[in-house]
């Protein structure tokens, strides 16, 4: 197995070139094309090496998605393995979790993985290649590949503009083919609460409907059986989804429901109260509820952008600051943000939160994201585990050309194409002590200015450009290269129900 990879590893110049003809997003680490080609008909067989349930599932989104595409039926077998697909389980295999190695050739298309999750992803990867002329095929090939990160995320706001339960699972299935498996689902914000409550039923009532210009696309929730449906299927795809919960600012939502929670000399506001103890009580009671729901490994608990003054002149917060002993009110978030993430640590979930006030310490078992360039490296230099969301190469409500940049606000930066493909998240500024730290990056579309359907034209292509950032190795990225598979991808994404987005890229 090792000289596999010698192998693999030799010809990795090689793959820049032939990659291109594999039309494989995201570059895998080793790619090289062979002669022949894998011709599938009616009746060819997949085998699989062990009887595992849940490969035999992740074998059977395969044949599925073979016969919607070609109208092929595949039939899956045990057994001593003959001329067809071969899908191996390999546990005792010396390739990286989560890697997969992929060899096709005129008789046999033969996948390794060490787990499910690197079988699902060579999967993806055999759903791209699928060809067509006069036959359907495979073509012939070699690719060894892994994942350079362990996160790979995409953030939706379903706070801004709401989306469908059923337009989630489109996304969820995108993410699948890029593989993508980070979905941070940005349900809190001062537009609205999109979680369903049985604890505070104003939330809904009241939190989920503020706007009444817009009702389809501003106003809503999903319940919490929706909730747990969007979590089952994104499990079957390998993604984890990890909630946010807006705090201690952007939280209007909140406040409209139940205004109680003001800091006195703030009505209208939208910020809670620091130095009100009923506060905290609200907040690990609703968030005892988002557990229940989402049974999540992690939440986001949001964490920057507190409105300054409030805190400053409301005489409940300087009390608090006071009885601490704490030097400001920027102490008082430090404090607030470490009583929440310790209660949150406590059911066993860990915590994400933005970057802020990370000289002075975060809770345990939180990870920082790092949204402000530097923020992730400064995290990194202290020891703490960072996802570098850097909004200048990942924020795809940015403007992706200098015209539509003319109907944006004047402090978004153009995000064009190639911008988002130079990203690299681990810089070598960085020790490589420290590099350990920075465990991945994420992509981020805010809906302040986006409706449902207009998700695709904001994310496509650049998610393209984004998840060989998270998955490929930085020294094979070729931005030419890129471009080619980007067009050869696209009639497979249109059949998805997918549009590009129409402007200059």
């Amino acid at each position: 197995m090792k000289r596999l990879y010698v192998i693999f590893f030799l010809f990795s110049f090689l793959s820049s070139c032939f990659a291109q003809s594999l039309n494989i997003i995201p570059e895998p680490v080793a790619a090289t094309a062979t002669n022949g080609k894998f011709i599938l008909q009616d009746g060819s067989n997949i085998f699989i090496t062990s009887n595992n349930a849940e490969l035999k599932r992740i074998v059977g989104m395969l044949q599925t998605s073979i016969h919607e595409r070609t109208g092929i039926n595949l039939k899956l077998r045990r057994g001593t393995p003959g001329y067809g697909i071969i899908i191996d389980l390999n546990k005792k295999s010396s390739i990286k979790p989560d890697g997969y190695e992929l060899t096709i050739n005129k008789n046999e298309v033969r996948l390794t993985g060490k787990n499910c999750n690197g079988i699902f992803y060579g999967i993806q990867t055999l759903k791209e290649i699928l060809s067509k002329d006069d036959k359907v095929f495979f073509p012939g090939c070699r690719v060894a590949d892994y994942p350079r990160y362990p996160y790979r995320g995409f953030m939706l706001d379903a706070s801004r503009h709401f989306q469908s339960v059923h337009f989630i699972k489109r996304v969820l299935d995108v993410m699948a083919l890029l593989k993508l498996n980070t979905f941070h689902w940005h349900l809190v914000d001062d537009e609205g609460w999109r979680i369903e409550s049985k604890k505070y039923p104003k939330l809904n009532l009241v939190g989920s409907y503020l706007d009444s210009l817009n009702a389809r696309e501003r106003n809503g929730y999903y319940k919490a059986n929706e909730i747990r449906e969007v979590i089952q299927y994104a499990k079957k795809l390998y993604i984890k989804i990890i909630p946010e919960i807006e705090m201690p600012g952007h939280s209007r939502a909140v406040m409209e429901s139940y205004p109680e929670l003001l800091c006195p000399t703030d009505s209208g506001g939208k910020t809670y109260c620091a130095g009100n103890e009923s506060d905290y009580k609200f907040i690990k009671i609703e968030l005892a509820e988002v557990i229940n729901i989402f049974k999540p490994e992690i939440i986001h608990v949001g964490g920057d952008e507190r409105p300054k003054g409030v805190w400053e002149k409301c005489p409940e917060c300087k009390a608090m600051v006071s009885k601490l002993g704490l030097a400001n009110e920027d102490m008082l978030q430090n404090y607030f943000m470490k009583d929440i993430c310790n209660y949150i640590s406590s059911k066993g979930v860990k915590t994400l939160a933005w970057a802020e006030n990370i000289k002075d310490g975060v809770p345990k078992n939180q990870i920082v994201e790092g949204w402000h360039p530097g923020e992730s490296w400064e995290a990194a230099r202290n020891g703490y585990y960072t996802v570098n969301a850097d909004n200048i190469y990942v924020y795809f409500d940015y403007p992706y050309n200098s015209e539509e940049k003319k109907n944006r606000p004047d402090w978004m930066p153009v995000l064009n194409l190639e911008k988002v493909y130079s990203f690299n998240p681990t810089p070598d500024s960085l020790k490589e002590s420290e590099k350990k730290f920075v465990i991945g990056s994420e992509c981020a579309l805010w809906t302040e200015l986006v409706l449902e359907n207009d998700v695709q034209h904001r994310i496509f292509p650049r998610i393209l450009a984004f998840s060989e950032v998270v998955w490929s190795p930085e020294k094979n990225k070729n931005y030419e290269n890129f471009l080619t598979r980007v067009n050869a991808i696209r009639p497979y994404l249109n059949s998805k129900g997918f549009e590009y987005e129409n402007g200059e890229w």
